[in-house]
């Protein structure tokens, strides 16, 4: 049995990041249980604790708090364990903001769930973007073996890559429960996702919000989700004036999230970028129109049937796409089925054998045909 270390500093858990690549992962190895002996190693976080559950060993590395340190500490870590510990092959979820070093001479494939450099000067100033993009660059030139969540993001990263690199596509999946959720329409916007406001584009879901409550001062707005902003957007409905229209939903459970879904008008994802864009997935196995910005890998996942697509950072479009659809509830029910037929394509049981096959390559350290995942 292949002895796996995935490294990981996310966890659904996690309350500063627990987003879709941590619910990845558990969804993954669950299913490959008895297959592999497996370990997920996340940083620590308040009330985290090493555990045996759904097939997987979790431990966590790195200090409980606050959230840079605790980042800090697993970085260092988790880069001691992947160069000493005893594995057959190990797995970096890569981000530019977790500082692993990954060892070149170990079988450890890279698991790329987006790429940071491109935004990172937009983010943080052209002297910290620089050095984020720097480091990102220098650590995937050290990767032999590395898998991206869809076919935009691996042409995104081929240029930072190393020429002899094995590469491929092992994407998302849809939890089957999403499918299984009645609609039952309510006066709502929903945003489900991270509380990260400039990944995720919160401030331009709040800006197109502020354009609708004016002609329609019923609507509201329901923004669930977890992670390190959630203050910060409290503290954006209150300055645009939203406290009415907005509902902040902190830490939502699966069944308050399925039930946000049965009710919800349409699902706005006006993200900045997005690796694959499972929220978007989600939303459409349930049956929700979704309006999303037309960003990196987005376009492929929600396609003509899925919703509608706008501008990158327009809350102006943001809001006529939206207003559009609450006006046409035949179009709202059409993309309804069709998005619900098109989120078929994406199923856990096969991006689980595509990361399987990925990790007997990486522990054989040898090169070989794709899975079925580079579609």
């Amino acid at each position: 049995m292949i002895r796996v270390v995935h490294c990981i500093y996310d966890d659904p858990r996690n309350p500063w990041v627990g987003g879709g690549g941590a619910v990845r992962l558990h969804e993954i190895y669950r299913r490959l249980a008895g297959q592999l002996d497996v370990t997920i190693v996340t940083g620590r976080f308040p009330g985290a604790r090493d555990e045996d559950a759904e097939g997987f060993r979790s431990v966590r590395l790195g200090a409980a708090s606050p959230y840079a340190w605790s980042r800090l500490t697993y970085g260092r870590a988790a880069t001691r364990l992947l160069r000493t510990a005893a594995y057959d092959a190990a797995v970096f979820d890569f981000s530019a903001y977790t500082p692993i070093r990954i060892p070149a001479d170990r079988p450890v494939g890279v698991m790329l769930g987006q790429m940071a450099g491109p935004t990172a000067r937009v983010r943080w100033g052209r002297v910290p973007g620089a050095a984020v993009g720097g480091w990102e660059r220098m650590q995937l030139r050290r990767a032999r073996w590395v898998a991206a969540v869809s076919p935009w993001l691996l042409d995104e990263a081929r240029p930072a890559l190393r020429a002899d690199a094995e590469t491929t596509v092992i994407g998302a999946g849809v939890d089957e429960r999403f499918f299984r959720v009645r609609r039952a329409e309510r006066d709502f916007l929903l945003y489900y996702g991270r509380f990260d406001v400039f990944q995720k584009g919160i401030d331009v879901l709040l800006d197109a919000m502020a354009i609708l409550v004016r002609d329609r001062p019923n609507l509201a707005l329901k923004v669930a989700g977890r992670g390190k902003d959630a203050q910060r957007i409290a503290a954006m409905i209150a300055e645009r004036g939203l406290q009415a229209s907005v509902e902040l939903i902190a830490n939502p459970t699966h069944d308050d999230v399925h039930a946000l879904m049965a009710g919800a008008l349409a699902m706005v994802m006006p993200s900045r970028f997005e690796g694959f864009g499972m929220v978007a997935a989600e939303a459409m196995a349930a049956g929700i129109p979704v309006v999303a910005a037309g960003v990196d890998a987005v376009p492929d996942v929600v396609g003509e049937d899925g919703g509608v697509l706008v501008p990158r950072e327009d809350a102006a479009a943001t809001a006529a796409a939206i207003a559009a659809l609450l006006d046409a509830p035949d179009r709202r029910a059409a993309l309804s089925a069709s998005a619900r037929v098109r989120a078929r394509r994406w199923s856990w049981d096969e991006v689980a054998r595509d990361h399987l096959a990925w990790l007997n390559r990486i522990s054989a350290g040898r090169t070989s045909p794709s899975p079925s995942g580079s579609r």
